[in-house]
């Protein structure tokens, strides 16, 4: 995790996979106490999608149906660069690594 903001429970976290940055929005019932900045972690996502936003291609609505059904983190995360309020994340849990 990079950074985190308690006020608006989010965190900036960067994939150690792939080196890309993205936020996580971290639900009421998630303790943000317990996330470190500048510590590694497993966290397990949520991620939701929107398919039918106007001004999105018909190539990116066609997209983000694969994308609901059988993709790889780092596909969302790419997504997300692309098309950052279509694709949301929100943190489940974090353990360290």
């Amino acid at each position: 995790m990079k950074a985190k903001n308690e006020e608006v429970r989010k965190i900036a976290a960067i994939d150690l996979m792939t080196n890309l940055p993205f936020g996580i929005e971290v639900p009421e019932e998630v303790p943000l106490a317990d996330v470190e900045v500048e510590k590694g972690y497993f966290a397990s996502l949520k991620v939701y999608t929107a398919r039918d936003i106007k001004g999105v291609s018909a190539d990116s609505v066609e997209f983000l149906k694969v994308v609901d059904t059988d993709q790889s983190i780092e596909d969302f995360i790419k997504f997300y660069w692309l098309y950052p309020k279509l694709i949301k994340f929100e943190l489940v849990e974090a353990e360290p690594l």
